[in-house]
């Protein structure tokens, strides 16, 4: 009898929304089922444009959900879900999929930051430029834990999995998609040394990217203008690819060049990708250098190539004409050489500084180089002062050359400062929007408007990148369709990734949702003011739980670590 019972109530609990008076052989089993109330859904967002993330134009239809899952699109009778949601007026679209994220570590950060799910992103994928949380070891996890001493963070794990672990007990908004860094492979085996890995290190290093792959890695990334990626050959990289190619993933590439090299870079990252047999991904697509943006069509031509020949290559950008990154990113390869203190002890020797100088500045002045390299952020209380100021401006605050200001600047911040570099051009990023191989990524941490994540001053992008995309590109310039630009932010990431249940609207798909309001978005982050969330953003849901109502957190943390082929 209990079997058939507890049959019942299943069936009760899965299918039947209208209730109706049932009996039952005993008092007790009454009593439980009167306790049931029963919906078909949980939730019913109703009346919204619905543009499910295929590109394909959008309608007016109700979305239910059961659980964490889509289970309807269509018409939804209000008596059959247990909390209704008026999208009337509303664009319902997937959550969207950062595919170039940067929050391994600043996810540890308490309290977690906002910066991402106020803009709609429901998954970042991390681990992106060469440089992941996991694996951590020998070198790698030693560098890597001093760079982090100002958050707070201890690095307590590893492996991909160890991390994966304590991630998953940590909270989170957003789900996490993570890569695998060549930087961590080839820091945790060879170190920094400018030298290719000897047989036993080439092993070391495919066991570990294997090892991570096991455990769910989605793809292997690099970093070649990073040390120690720039020390790597072609060779070596498709070694490691054909390793992530095996187990269905993703090359991710942060190039060897974007200014005067970029077409050979370019060229290189095919070639790892026709080589290995893998799908490739050309992260942060530009042309840095006005001497190099007329170089975009030839760089169009090379990708298109490729793709006529078959293999997927695809990209993605930022809407910003600034790049960020460390500004010890200027240096020569040489002079990182051996790790973050041998290349201290470089920044102090005068011979070392005028050969780094003159790299640097590449024969144009000091002051029209470093009069668009503004300083972002640093740890050190003393140089707070220096955030937001361009490097001229911060020699003559501190009464110093150009050239002493840089180095002087880290040496004491021990090569922690965050720089904003404008060297990019918004016609070309406006034709690299319009290629249908583009995708949106924030090439950002998250941050947040408070806390340990509210200090200094980062590119806008952590808080503005997607809904700036609508603004611009979609309202204002009327350079991409509303379908084409959540297409780029959802079911366009999600195909890339193999990420099978997510990035559309559709019965089966997880529901990671949100609600925008086309008259309201706008993005409110600037280069001098950027710890300001956007407007527009009504509501988001994180596998089926509203994270963001109203324009405001929740206080719900429904993200998950999302591994390959065990989500």
């Amino acid at each position: 009898m209990d079997y058939y019972f507890n049959q019942i109530v299943d069936l009760l609990e899965r299918h039947i929304y209208y209730w109706k008076s049932f009996q039952f052989s005993t008092p007790s089993q009454q009593s439980i089922v009167s306790r049931i109330v029963i919906y078909m859904f949980d939730i019913a967002i109703k009346g919204g444009l619905v543009i499910d993330g295929s590109g394909f134009p959008g309608s007016i239809q109700d979305i239910g959900i059961r659980g964490d899952t889509i289970a309807e699109r269509g018409i939804i009778e209000e008596t059959q879900a247990q909390e209704i949601v008026d999208a009337r007026g509303s664009v319902v679209c997937p959550g969207f999929i950062d595919i170039h994220a940067h929050s391994d570590f600043n996810l540890l950060v308490e309290p977690p930051g906002k910066g991402k799910i106020m803009q709609g992103v429901t998954t970042e994928v991390c681990g992106n430029c060469g440089l992941s949380a996991a694996p951590l070891m020998g070198k790698a996890r030693e560098q890597r834990q001093k760079s982090l001493s100002g958050f707070g963070v201890t690095i307590a794990w590893s492996t991909l999995k160890e991390y994966a672990d304590i991630l998953s007990a940590k909270k989170l908004f957003c789900n996490v998609v993570p890569l695998i860094g060549h930087g961590n492979l080839r820091g945790s085996v060879v170190g920094y040394d400018n030298r290719p890995p000897s047989p036993d290190e080439m092993n070391r290093m495919i066991n570990l990217l294997e090892e991570s792959m096991e455990t769910g890695a989605w793809g292997l990334s690099s970093g070649l203008i990073y040390p120690p990626g720039t020390y790597a050959t072609v060779d070596e990289l498709i070694a490691l690819a054909k390793i992530a190619a095996r187990y269905g993933g993703i090359y991710a590439s942060h190039i060897r060049s974007e200014g005067d090299r970029v077409e050979e870079a370019v060229t290189e990252a095919i070639t790892i990708g026709e080589r290995s047999g893998i799908p490739v991904q050309i992260s942060h697509l530009k042309t840095i250098g006005k001497k190099n943006w007329g170089k975009l069509p030839r760089v169009f031509r090379i990708i298109e190539e490729a793709i006529d020949r078959g293999l997927a290559v695809s990209a993605d950008r930022y809407p910003y004409t600034a790049a960020s990154t460390d500004l010890d990113a200027l240096l020569p390869p040489w002079a990182c050489e051996g790790g973050n203190e041998a290349e201290i002890k470089r920044l102090h020797m005068r011979a070392d500084r005028g050969k780094i100088f003159s790299y640097i500045i590449d024969g144009e002045e000091p002051e029209e180089v470093f009069n668009g390299i503004v300083i972002a952020r640093v740890c050190n209380r003393q140089n707070k002062p220096l955030e937001g100021k361009t490097i001229v401006q911060a020699a003559g605050i501190r009464n110093q050359t150009v050239k002493d200001t840089f180095f002087d600047l880290l040496i004491e911040e021990e090569l922690r400062v965050g720089a904003l570099f404008f060297t990019m051009n918004e016609e070309n990023l406006r034709k690299i929007y319009q290629k249908d191989y583009v995708m949106v990524g924030s090439d950002s941490s998250v941050w947040d408007v408070d806390g340990p994540l509210g200090d200094g001053k980062p590119h806008p992008r952590g808080f503005g990148t997607f809904p700036r995309v609508f603004r611009k590109y979609v309202f204002e310039e009327k350079l991409l369709s509303l379908e084409q630009a959540i297409k780029k932010m959802t079911g366009q990431p999600a195909a890339k990734l193999g990420l099978k249940d997510r990035g559309l609207i559709k019965s089966g798909y997880r529901a990671d949702l949100l609600m925008l309001k086309k008259e309201d978005l706008a993005d409110r982050a600037t280069y001098e003011n950027p710890h300001q969330f956007p407007g527009g953003i009504v509501r988001v849901m994180v596998n089926g739980r509203w994270v963001v109502a109203e324009g405001k957190v929740t206080g719900t943390y429904p993200g998950r670590v999302l591994l390959k082929n065990k989500s």
